[in-house]
């Protein structure tokens, strides 16, 4: 779990959930899941663009080295097996192809009628989960945003009413110690002073008692609003289910180290260069190309009968 952003109380409040607005990055979380889908299904067509292509270099390969064997000099057993790569080749390069075809025509055809389904839009409105949280967050919010606003103008007028009630005591300190003030004067300041006094008592009491309903509405906000988001939640549990699963049967077109086919591909062209045999090739190379061959030695070769 990442740790909570640390910094000023107001820095914090900027990004916090629980303040005006700031919901909206749950609400655009549809429209981002969407588009991941695309972006997936983009990733995944270019993955099978590659199968593709590899599958085809893979046939190439096999068809130029193939035409090439045929004229080089091995022969017997090394000559099978080397040529043995070359069907295993063509049996890999099909296998590539499948993968390809798997990828766009199973894969990425789930993950695009899932997510026609899973997005639906309203007219003029996007999509219609965006829509509906995004309503149903604003109207959450609605009141404890009135609440928070008539705060804000309190707590303004308090903070004023303490500078105001300062700047009166200031002036009436200076006051005192001037010796040349008329008494009629200092008069004045002092009752100015005392009215900055109880019009910042005032303020006090008025910021204290929007505080007060501030707080004590807090709870119904949170368990309200939490009610909402815990909707999204589930509706993002659900997509991050079903995705766990499309890359899962992903994985399982990619992995050929469980194929059993490009097992088989692999145990047989192993079988096949263990068969290469050293006495075999030999005895084939003595009775074909050297002492074993069959000859006619010279012998008298009689043109005529002899009469007797």
């Amino acid at each position: 779990m990442a740790d909570p952003p640390t910094g000023p109380p107001e820095d914090i409040n900027k990004i916090s959930f629980w303040m005006p607005g700031n919901y909206i990055r749950t609400v655009q979380r549809t429209s981002e899941s969407y588009q991941a889908c695309k972006d997936i299904i983009a990733c995944m067509k270019d993955r099978a663009h590659v199968e593709r292509q590899y599958a085809h270099q893979l046939t190439e390969w096999s068809n130029k080295w193939k035409s090439i064997t045929e004229t080089r000099p091995l022969y017997g057993s090394l000559l099978r097996a080397w040529q043995c790569f070359f069907s295993s080749t063509e049996r890999l390069s099909a296998l590539h192809t499948s993968i390809s075809q798997s990828l766009v025509s199973e894969d990425a055809k789930c993950i695009r009628s899932w997510q026609k389904e899973t997005f639906p839009r309203k007219m003029f409105c996007g999509f219609r989960e965006s829509h509906d949280l995004g309503t149903a967050f604003s109207r959450t919010q609605k009141p404890w945003e009135k609440r928070l606003k008539k705060l804000e103008k309190a707590r303004v007028a308090y903070h004023k009413s303490c500078q105001r009630e300062q700047s009166a005591q200031e002036k009436e300190n200076q006051a005192k110690n001037n010796v040349n003030l008329s008494e009629s004067k200092l008069s004045k300041i002092q009752q100015a002073r005392e009215k900055a006094t109880q019009e910042r008592s005032k303020a006090c009491d008025r910021y204290e008692k929007v505080l007060e309903d501030v707080t004590g509405f807090a709870p119904r906000y949170m368990e309200e609003m939490e009610s909402v988001f815990d909707q999204s939640q589930e509706k993002e549990r659900k997509r991050i289910s079903f995705l766990k699963q499309a890359f899962l049967s992903i994985h399982r077109h990619l992995d050929i180290t469980n194929n059993e086919s490009i097992k088989a591909v692999y145990s047989e062209l192993h079988h096949m260069l263990m068969s290469i045999s050293e006495p075999d090739d030999l005895r084939w190379w003595k009775n074909n190309h050297g002492p074993g061959m069959p000859t006619d030695w010279p012998k008298l070769e009689v043109k005529w009968k002899a009469y007797i």
